[in-house]
């Protein structure tokens, strides 16, 4: 039968040319795109964040290791790194060390190469999955790459592992589309690898079987038992990583049960998948940390949180059910993008509250190209005349250059700890009523971001910034002692020591257990001559924490102050063989020996002490000391001399009393 000349059939719109040189146009239009997205990523001006990268990088002891340890103890279960066992991820950023040190350069540039890579992936990908569709492999490939919430995958050092798993995932994928076309045995094996490759970079990687089953319902593959079988492998390695990292996280990242009730979580979870896809439309308001909302009087969640689940089941349930009912042929793209987006952002989704915060950009990485996709089989399904293919490619046009231009600008709150923690404060800020001593919080705020910077501008002897946020913390009253630690710290660095015994007191109230609060009320009270309650802080210090140098250090200092010599010279012996060179535990034995009257004992000591380390002016004032002591004067005015010249502040009737007894 004709069809009727009223009636046309209702093609996708695609590209006409699907040559090799129009992908190819294609694919290097993505490329420069993306480098300039992310050309703020390379700046000069760019650092390493005091979120999570000391943890992987700066003090990462594991990355430093030799290249004989360094592959058995990046592999052992044992050694996860910030509660994630991902040796492979740990593996380039040790090489990355290896090659460049503590160069930033070399870490992000590695980060932005197999970003790249992954959105030249994702354009194959999509390509071979719309039926090689130029126009839906174009747009998914190029908004995956610049969409805003992916910066925080690319431009954090840390996220190193959210780039490298997708980038095996997406090549297990398309080894697997390679598979169904070939049926080759050894197709399965190669899928199979680059799973097991994508789990060791990061755990995400284990819903690929699920995934893989939606490729076999999405290519019209029938389930059999060899589709069956071939999955099994896939899914012991998705329980065993599964496993390891439950473990792992249960040290520590998984709130402690009773937090919030099941009924929140779920409404918890339910906002996030919204929220996920709020932002795919309209990336707006993006920060580095979501809190988690404040309830009401009764425990009473905002209003969309109890909307939220509405919206859940409407994508995920009702709009399906409608096609199916119509026979719409937009049911089989409808359900793999919806799947593929919410198999892969599940596991993420707070049904369990895991860290502080609700939700977080980086969790759209890979779920995005589900979300990418399913819009995408959306706009050119339906059949558009002239004037309205115009409309859809300026929409299409527009869309894109919103997400660059926003991509361009997100980008540099990457460029080190103030810019990131800022731009989340700006986000949540504390706002705080005072009148007198009566302290009203109006707004809670992010008290990670107010550390974290208030951290930056003390190491960078900002202290006047540093306290400001400090301050803020301590009035919110805020839950952290390392807060009011810090705070006291800063007070006896001004010699206020009433303050910051005040805030000492405070942080030991919230855990008194915290070994850094000891050391640093011990070290506030030698500054005040009080060296009984600063020796029993060091003692509690070394308590909390034993055969640690630094406290160990501190100790035998006002031990040896007091005159406590038996025991400096036992607490010396530990600190020789805590420290790699041992001049301290030297100075201080040879000090204790002198006060002894064991000179000859005690001078050799102090010499050992000085061969280590010949630039420490307390080692050569006391030797110039014990030489006095046993009439040495020659040596004496030596080491005298020496020990001003290191700026040690020995008098002239000193040193001229020396000379004069020589001569």
């Amino acid at each position: 039968m004709k069809k009727s000349a009223g009636k046309k059939s209702n093609p996708e719109v695609k590209i006409n040319s699907s040559s090799k040189t129009g992908m190819w146009i294609a694919i290097l239009t993505i490329i420069i795109i993306v480098l300039y997205c992310y050309s703020p990523s390379l700046s000069v001006e760019k650092e390493f964040t005091n979120w999570d990268d000391t943890g992987y990088v700066t003090n990462q002891s594991l990355i430093r290791s030799s290249e004989s340890e360094k592959v058995d103890s990046l592999f052992s279960t044992s050694s996860h790194v910030m509660l994630n066992y991902h040796p492979l991820t740990m593996l380039t950023l040790a090489y990355n060390y290896s090659q460049s040190g503590l160069e930033i350069s070399s870490y992000m540039h590695w980060n932005l190469f197999i970003h790249i890579l992954n959105v030249l992936l994702v354009f194959l990908f999509i390509y071979y999955l719309s039926n090689k569709n130029m126009l839906i492999s174009f747009f998914t490939a190029i908004w995956f790459g610049i969409h805003p919430m992916h910066v925080e995958s690319v431009a954090w050092i840390s996220e190193r592992k959210d780039v490298l798993y997708t980038f095996f995932f997406l090549l297990s994928l398309l080894s697997y589309q390679y598979y169904l076309t070939t049926k080759k045995w050894w197709g399965i094996i190669v899928v199979f690898v680059l799973f097991i490759a994508s789990c060791l970079s990061k755990a995400m990687a284990v819903p690929l079987p699920i995934v893989l089953i939606l490729l076999d319902y999405y290519h019209g593959r029938k389930f059999n038992l060899r589709s069956i079988i071939e999955k099994i492998p896939f899914f012991v390695i998705s329980f065993l990583i599964g496993i390891l990292a439950w473990r792992i996280q249960n040290q520590g990242a998984v709130a402690k049960d009773g937090v919030f009730t099941v009924f929140q979580e779920g409404m918890f979870a339910c906002y996030g998948f919204v929220m996920y896809w709020f932002k795919l439309f309209i990336p707006s308001d993006l920060s580095a940390f979501y809190p988690y909302p404040n309830l009401g009087p009764e425990d009473n969640l905002p209003i969309l949180f109890y909307l939220a689940p509405f919206f859940v089941f409407t994508l995920i349930f009702i709009i399906p059910f409608l096609l199916w009912r119509k026979k719409n042929e937009l049911l089989k793209p409808y359900v793999f993008g919806m799947a593929f987006f919410t198999i892969m952002v599940a596991l993420v989704l707070q049904f369990i509250s895991v860290g502080s915060a609700i939700m977080a950009d980086r969790y759209t990485y890979i779920p995005y190209i589900g979300s990418f996709f399913l819009l995408l089989k959306v706009i050119t399904h339906f059949k558009l005349e002239a004037k309205y293919k115009l409309i859809t490619y300026i929409f299409l046009g527009t869309y894109t250059c919103v997400l660059a231009k926003t991509c361009f600008d997100r980008v540099p709150v990457w460029t080190n700890s103030e810019t990131l923690w800022s731009d989340v404060i700006s986000k949540y800020p504390f706002e705080i009523e005072q009148k007198g001593n009566q302290v009203k919080i109006i707004k809670y705020g992010v008290e990670v971001a107010y550390k974290n910077r208030g951290n930056y501008y003390r190491e960078h002897n900002q202290m006047k910034l540093a306290f400001n946020d400090y301050n803020t913390l301590v009035m919110a009253r805020v839950k952290e002692p390392l807060i009011y630690s810090n705070m006291a710290n800063m007070y006896a660095l001004e010699a206020n020591f009433d303050k910051a015994m005040e805030m000492y007191g405070m942080a030991i109230e919230r855990n008194d257990s915290n070994y850094e609060t000891y050391l640093n009320r011990g070290i506030t009270y030698s500054k005040m001559g009080n060296r009984s309650a600063s020796i029993a802080d060091f003692r509690k210090a070394a308590q909390l924490l034993p055969n640690n140098y630094q406290i160990m250090s501190n100790l035998a200092s006002e031990l040896l102050n007091n005159k406590q010599f038996d025991e400096v010279i036992n607490l010396s012996q530990k600190l020789m063989k805590l420290s790699l060179t041992g001049f301290e535990g030297y100075f201080y034995r040879g000090t204790a020996l002198i006060n002894q009257k064991k000179y000859q004992e005690g001078i050799k000591d102090l010499l050992k002490s000085e061969s280590i380390n010949p630039n420490y002016s307390f080692t050569n004032y006391n030797l110039s000391v014990a030489y006095s002591l046993i009439s040495d004067r020659a040596k004496a005015l030596f080491y005298a001399e020496k020990a001003k010249i290191q700026g040690y502040p020995v008098t002239e009737q000193y040193i001229s009393s020396l000379k004069q007894t020589k001569l």
